[in-house]
């Protein structure tokens, strides 16, 4: 995969992350602490200390792993909320 699709795909990932985030702060579907504690994971994948420009193909798929990572977690603890 070519390193623009790489960080054209990593940018529409943490646009939806973003959007999904901000659903869920107004659904009120888990404990604040753990909306907290995602958001903030969230605004740490989004606020790299290296900017995706500057990453090699190898990285660039790495953080897009750890956005889908972070969002199939956050799918999890939903669906187990009450269990």
């Amino acid at each position: 995969m070519s390193r623009d699709k790489l960080l054209e795909g990593l940018r529409v990932e943490l646009d939806a992350a973003d959007e999904f985030m901000q659903e869920l702060l107004e659904a009120d579907l888990l404990p604040d602490e753990l909306l907290r504690e995602y958001l903030r994971d969230l605004t740490l994948l989004q606020c790299k200390h290296i900017p995706a420009e500057m990453c090699s193909e190898g990285k660039l798929m790495e953080r897009f792993n750890e956005v889908v990572t972070w969002r199939d977690n956050l799918k999890w603890d939903i669906e187990n909320k009450d269990k």
